[in-house]
């Protein structure tokens, strides 16, 4: 097992996967804090409550004033800017990782569940050779730029991918999910006014397709993605899926981080 793991760990690959990775989160992360500020949410959502939730264990941290707290959503959109270009990379990813989990943290209210995914992989970025290919850093300084990296640099992020996708479509074996087809029930037919596919949105049937059909995207998507055979196709399932749920539920800039980080799958060439 030891000489396995070893075998394993001393494998390389090509750093395009991660550098393509790279630029892609980074630029939208920075289009996020965009976002962000031009839909007002900074005032809305932290400046203007007069109290604000705290998470178990972070009543320490607190909004900061107007100005800083302006300054703070700068920072982070401008340090991923940075990081997807990669200049100065291992300091910007983790400004960004700080700035991005700080924010997140200011109140518990505005949370939502790939927030906490951003800060998970924005940190394991920090460890990651990401900047070794395709970045200022590697221009500036040939002695640090290489076209292989290990292999495991890749195949964690996949990993971590996996386990998001597994563990939404176990979550979702319950009775309310699956017979009830309950939030669904609720949510898809208030979305009739949607051009082409809105009035099917008040079909009885609808909600319990989408159950069924999401609980079984997130329990197998990971493994067609793996398998070299069903990669392509598997790929214009996820863009089909996360388009569609960009359109009908406002969650962000979940699916497109989810269709960025979904290119890892696929080799150099």
């Amino acid at each position: 097992m030891s000489d396995q793991i070893k075998k394993y760990l001393s494998q390389s690959t090509h750093a395009s996967p991660l550098a393509v990775f790279r630029i892609l989160f980074g630029l939208l992360m920075s289009f996020s804090i965009i976002r962000f500020w031009y839909n007002g949410w900074i005032e809305k959502l932290y400046l203007l409550p007069d109290f604000h939730f705290k998470y178990f264990g972070f009543s320490w941290i607190e909004v900061p004033p107007d100005a800083l707290c302006y300054l703070l959503f700068i920072t982070c959109g401008l340090s991923a800017l940075f990081f997807a270009v990669g200049f100065k990379y291992r300091i910007a990813i983790i400004v960004f990782f700080l700035s991005f989990t700080y924010i997140e943290l200011m109140d518990k209210t505005t949370f939502l569940n790939h927030y906490y995914f951003v800060s998970v992989i924005s940190f394991m970025l920090i460890f990651l050779p990401a900047e070794r290919y395709f970045s200022f850093d590697a221009y500036i300084n040939s002695n640090n730029a290489t076209e292989y990296i290990p292999r495991w640099s890749i195949d964690i992020l996949k990993a971590m991918l996996v386990i998001i996708y597994v563990y939404a479509g176990l979550a979702k074996l319950n009775y309310d999910w699956l017979i009830n087809a309950m939030p669904l029930a609720i949510w898809l037919p208030s979305k009739v006014d949607i051009p082409i596919i809105g009035t099917l949105m008040s079909q009885s049937w609808m909600p319990h397709l989408f159950s069924w059909g999401g609980a079984g995207y997130d329990l197998t998507i990971p493994f067609f993605l793996m398998c070299k055979k069903t990669r392509v196709l598997a790929f214009m399932v996820v863009l089909f899926f996360h388009i569609l749920t960009a359109i009908l539920f406002p969650i962000g800039m979940f699916p497109y981080i989810m269709i960025a980080a979904t290119l890892l799958f696929f080799s150099a060439n």
